[in-house]
């Protein structure tokens, strides 16, 4: 929790807030372990539609989470995570950005430009140029430098949602895929939201990392 009345998920509620139902729907995925969590979400059931999908137990890591919920999908669609902090440019909007975005390539990252070489092995790195994405690799080990950003959340119309996924999920499990597969996909090429900030508070070096900078700014 961040303070007394707010959780990390809050955040992804936050960006909406000038939003209701009639434009924004919510899916989140859970596990058996977090029906708390319905609970606590019910406090927004007054302004949002909210679906709540349990994960397939056959599908795997993030992208499995996400196939899970594909029955739900609208046209337009954003993925946002939980337990991480994401802040827009000044001024921006989240759903204007996307919105824009997916009219103009039907696909979207969300990122964080990045030079370390260490944070982007821990990360979906992608390589941006001019603007859009042409290389994209999740936790790269091999060839690292040639990226220059990395995803903190994704977005798609649905009938790309497959080809999207299924590229994405290939890297994430490390299976064989072609070089020049992206390039099949409606990732390549597509436009880049560039945010401000980004914490994940999903791995300990982050949190570290957040820790250290708390501590700089309070000394």
């Amino acid at each position: 929790r961040l303070d007394n009345d707010n959780a990390l998920i809050d955040n992804c509620f936050n960006f909406f807030k000038d939003y209701g139902r009639n434009q924004v729907e919510f899916i989140v995925v859970i596990n058996e372990d977090k029906t708390d969590l319905i609970k606590y979400l019910a406090k927004y059931k007054d302004r949002y539609n909210i679906s709540f999908v349990f994960q397939n137990p056959s599908e795997k890591e993030y992208t499995g989470a996400i196939k899970s919920a594909y029955h739900l999908f609208g046209e337009h669609n954003l993925v946002l995570l939980p337990d991480t902090l994401m802040k827009l440019q000044p001024g921006k909007d989240l759903y204007t950005l996307v919105t824009e975005a997916l009219e103009e390539t039907g696909f979207s990252f969300l990122v964080k430009k990045e030079e370390n070489k260490e944070v982007l092995k821990t990360k979906g790195a992608i390589k941006v140029n001019q603007g859009l994405v042409v290389e994209y690799e999740d936790k790269p080990t091999d060839k690292v430098g040639q990226y220059n950003s990395f995803w903190c959340a994704f977005a798609f119309r649905r009938r790309n949602f497959y080809e999207c996924i299924n590229f994405m999920e290939k890297s994430t499990l490390k299976q064989k895929h072609e070089i020049y597969e992206i390039q099949k996909t409606p990732i390549w090429g597509s436009k880049v939201i560039e945010v401000a900030n980004y914490i994940d508070l999903g791995t300990w070096p982050e949190i570290r990392r957040l820790l250290i900078d708390y501590e700089k700014d309070n000394n």
